[in-house]
């Protein structure tokens, strides 16, 4: 008999490897950059204060050299915009992208005021730029009349224009940072409409423009590259040599949700009970 676990790795033969495999390698890459996060910014400066915590001290040195070094500057961004295009590529084969889209922004609202009460608030991250991007797929969905091409169409023509048009603010805004707003009101449209900074901060952003135009890139494009609706690669996905990276990349939306909950509550019993006892250091 089959265990559950290798039940929930075996891959689904109605998906596309690929996708998922793709979706799973960017989760695992964000849930260490997040853990470096907390190790650097939050509980690195408390355990470094502690004798005899060799250990822990390197590796809050390393996440201090990890979060200014360039490999992850671009490596984030990277994996961003692979999660966004996966997203636009996984509308053209969901069939209930409305319910998605109303779940991601439920889970979005959450965050927020979870964040919020802890003082750490995330007003537009990544889950509400995909509520955003998955809900305008709808409605480009029924202006297209339900209509596959005509629907990848205007979400590659509105794509482009909406990557387009950041890179016009973006410029323009780095001339005259008061261009378009002189306050943060309008800061879920693009970073150019945050005139004043100093009202403003986000934990994790991902405004509109440019996030939900790679997405719509990906809507777009996801018909030319699976008209068939088959996986590209078949004979590199043989053997399930992907399945572990698959699991990840199918449960993504859960782990968008609880990973920091998770990551920090792990560190901060790490620090009650083997560094700073008596104290989880985050509350």
């Amino acid at each position: 008999m089959k265990s559950r676990s290798a039940e929930a790795l075996k891959p689904r033969r109605n998906r596309i490897w690929e996708l998922d495999f793709l979706r799973g390698v960017c989760v695992l890459l964000m849930i260490f950059d997040h853990f470096m996060f907390d190790v650097g910014d939050i509980f690195g400066s408390e355990w470094a204060a502690v004798q005899g915590t060799d250990f822990f001290i390197g590796l809050y040195e390393r996440a201090l050299v990890y979060s200014e070094s360039p490999l992850r500057i671009v490596t984030r961004d990277i994996v961003v915009w692979i999660f966004a295009l996966l997203c636009g590529i996984s509308c053209t084969f969901s069939r209930s992208n409305l319910k998605r889209g109303i779940e991601v922004a439920v889970f979005a609202v959450i965050i927020t005021a979870v964040t919020t009460l802890l003082d750490m608030p995330i007003k537009f991250g990544i889950l509400h730029m995909f509520a955003v991007a998955i809900l305008l797929w709808v409605v480009i969905n029924f202006i297209a009349r339900n209509n596959a091409r005509r629907t990848a169409v205007i979400c590659l023509a509105v794509g482009i224009m909406i990557i387009i048009i950041n890179e016009f603010c973006t410029a323009r805004y780095q001339v005259d940072p008061q261009a378009f707003s002189d306050n943060s009101d309008w800061f879920f449209i693009g970073d150019w409409m945050i005139g004043n900074r100093s009202t403003f901060y986000s934990a994790d952003y991902y405004p509109i423009f440019p996030s939900v135009g790679y997405m719509l890139l990906g809507a777009g494009i996801a018909p030319m590259l699976y008209p068939s609706r088959r996986s590209l690669l078949p004979w590199l996905g043989k053997y399930d040599w992907h399945a572990p990276f698959d699991f990840w990349g199918r449960i993504a939306i859960w782990v968008y949700v609880f990973h920091q909950v998770v990551i920090a509550v792990i560190l901060a019993a790490i620090s009650f009970l083997f560094i700073t006892p008596g104290s989880f250091v985050i509350i």
